[in-house]
């Protein structure tokens, strides 16, 4: 059987079911100073193909070869993709895909936008994200530091308070701080009565009814005085001994200094109180 003649001129390669042109197989001039993409535009024209046409034959999307050509990789779906396409790109255009593909990623290193936050010189810094971040924190330090420093001041102005303690007659509780010159003041209350002791500056340190029998122990420092309803409710005691009445029975008693305190002597002992 005869077989029919085969024109050169429409010779075609078949793909399948799809009949596409055969690439020419001449030698491409392509300048080597060319960067990537020009060597592929470059390439294609030279083998009379639109960029449609290659398109169809390696099944890429016409804008994804037109942005290798560009060397736009903004508009690349991402470097593995990338890369794919232009091997096949190249592939189909009978160029030397190793060589096309490092000299596109050698130049395109060098353009690529996102490629720049990557590269950091050790020695800078990153710009804060959060600004307020650092006012905030500065805002809270120095409420802090206020907050302390209005502690410590209070602290330090206001001695310690010796609470009074109910407690059985004739036991006293010891004092919660020490004495001045080992001076140990004792108010016992003789009965219900109303008992306030006040610091230096004022500070109220006690301000309750003691009941029969209760002690309390201020501050012997000077400075210091004592009030009450009535100043025969409470007996005094200076270092163990009698000191007498707080003050007159029956009468109040406002401001007395605890400096003036004084144990009784024997001829005032020995005197009958009314």
């Amino acid at each position: 059987m005869l077989q029919p003649e085969r024109n050169e001129q429409d010779e075609t390669e078949t793909v399948g079911a799809v009949v596409r042109p055969k690439v020419d197989a001449r030698p491409l001039d392509l300048d080597p100073a060319w960067r990537a993409g020009r060597k592929l535009t470059e390439a294609r024209r030279q083998l009379g193909l639109s960029i449609e046409e290659v398109a169809d034959r390696i099944r890429v999307r016409r804008e994804f070869l037109q942005a290798l050509e560009d060397m736009n990789v903004k508009l690349l779906p991402g470097k593995a993709y990338a890369l794919a396409f232009l091997r096949s790109y190249a592939k189909a255009l009978g160029m030397d895909e190793k060589a096309i593909v490092d000299q596109f990623q050698d130049e395109c290193a060098l353009s690529r936008e996102d490629a720049t936050p990557q590269i950091r010189n050790p020695s800078s810094k990153p710009h804060p994200e959060r600004p307020w971040l650092f006012a905030a924190a500065l805002v809270i330090l120095a409420v802090g530091l206020v907050g302390w420093r209005a502690l410590s001041t209070r602290e330090t102005v206001r001695p310690a308070q010796t609470a009074a303690v109910s407690a059985p007659a004739g036991v006293a509780m010891p004092a919660a701080t020490a004495p001045v010159e080992n001076r140990v003041v004792e108010i016992r209350a003789l009965t219900e009565a109303w008992l306030e002791a006040r610091g230096p500056d004022g500070t109220v340190f006690l301000s309750r009814t003691l009941q029969p029998g209760d002690v309390y122990r201020p501050d012997a420092s000077p400075g210091w005085t004592l009030h009450a309803r009535d100043g025969g409710a409470f007996q005094l005691f200076v270092n163990g001994a009698d000191a007498g009445l707080l003050g007159v029975p029956g009468s109040p008693v406002l401001g007395r200094s605890i400096d003036e305190i004084q144990p009784l002597t024997q001829a005032q002992l020995a005197t009958p109180r009314s």
